[in-house]
């Protein structure tokens, strides 16, 4: 296999501490940081005309941001982009730590293989695993752990993006395994602001120049000139007035997220998901068959069906079949309530 006979130093972030190359640092290197240090998340921004994606996606990392000072590594394939953020104030404090004046600076999952076909599999990171989703070539979803998960964590991660549950937890890859001599993705480069400002500057020299020998066009570009000086003030009001509500909103989508972890760590679905798995089992609208009772407390499930679907069998053998679902029993209701069936199951 090809190997860069002059390979950049790399150092490796880590949450406690910094992996420096065994030759030590020089002024130029690259700056990895470790999957434990980084959130991820894929934005599809295909309603989005393409002279604004830039902008609305640095509003999407804001908004989703937990850090106040972040940076962010993104990889664009088609109108869809992959985005890791870290804390950019710890990675700049221990950057100047090392003496290091210039880095080239990625996160750890675009150091390792970019898998080929659709999977689901768990990688060995730098420190801990991280679990992740491929799709037509894209990383769907991404999670880490500082250990191997249990069997729980790995399909409350694979059901909270509605995949079918795997039933064994697949291996992760070999210790030994290096990282990639080159990353498979690399942000796309942009002009800077006051790149974009000269040009316009420029644009607007040379119109002038064209149309100097009209006075009156001279005239419609000054004009011009103080509509665009007037909306930016506007714009400016309009950011000020803005700010507060974009600060509360950022507040709200860290505190969702932190109920969102809490919930995770709850052992049994919602009594919603609950509802809607034995809904989509109970027999046809043609059978007449309805919920009408429902009760739900600490593992235990039962329901009471109204149906011309009688036969006990059916039920245990239907929701038998549901890995959620154990000891499922039927009993059939008796004299006015002969054509009821009330169904008991742990889970």
């Amino acid at each position: 296999m090809y190997k860069r006979l002059f390979s950049t130093p790399r150092c490796l972030q880590r949450r406690n501490d910094i992996i420096t190359p065994p030759g030590g640092v020089k002024k130029r290197s690259e700056w990895v940081i470790s999957r434990s240090l980084c959130y991820y998340q894929l934005f599809s921004l295909e309603e989005i005309p393409n002279n604004r994606r830039d902008d609305v996606l640095d509003l999407k990392i804001k908004q989703w941001a937990p850090f106040q000072e972040y940076s962010n590594y993104s990889v664009w394939q088609g109108k869809q982009v992959q985005v890791w953020i870290w804390d950019k104030e710890q990675q700049e404090n221990l950057l100047t730590e090392t003496g290091i004046k210039k880095v080239t600076i990625m996160p750890e999952t675009v150091l390792r293989p970019h898998p080929t076909t659709d999977t689901i599999q768990l990688i060995q990171c730098i420190e801990g695993v991280e679990g992740q989703i491929w799709k037509d070539g894209l990383l769907k979803a991404s999670r880490w752990w500082v250990e191997m998960p249990n069997e729980k964590e790995w399909e409350l991660f694979q059901r909270s993006h509605s995949l079918q549950i795997s039933d064994n937890l697949p291996p992760p890859l070999p210790l030994e395994q290096d990282l990639l001599n080159r990353p498979w993705g690399k942000p796309k480069r942009h002009l800077s602001r006051n790149q974009l400002y000269q040009e316009r500057i420029m644009v607007i020299l040379g119109a002038t120049i064209f149309t100097a020998l009209l006075t009156w066009q001279t005239i419609s570009v000054w004009k011009w000139q103080q509509a665009i000086d007037h909306l930016q003030n506007q714009i400016e009001v309009l950011n000020g007035k803005i700010a507060p509500i974009l600060v509360t909103r950022n507040k709200a989508i860290v505190e969702k997220k932190r109920c969102e972890q809490l919930l995770a760590l709850a052992p049994h679905p919602s009594p919603l998901e609950l509802m809607t798995v034995v809904l989509e089992k109970l027999p046809s609208k043609k059978k007449k068959t309805a919920l009408i009772g429902w009760f739900y407390q600490k593992g235990e499930l039962r329901f009471t069906v109204e149906t011309s679907q009688l036969d006990p069998t059916f039920y245990v053998e239907t929701f038998q079949k549901i890995p959620l679902f154990k000891e499922v029993n039927v009993k059939k209701g008796t004299g006015r309530n002969s054509n009821q069936m009330t169904i008991n199951m742990k889970l």
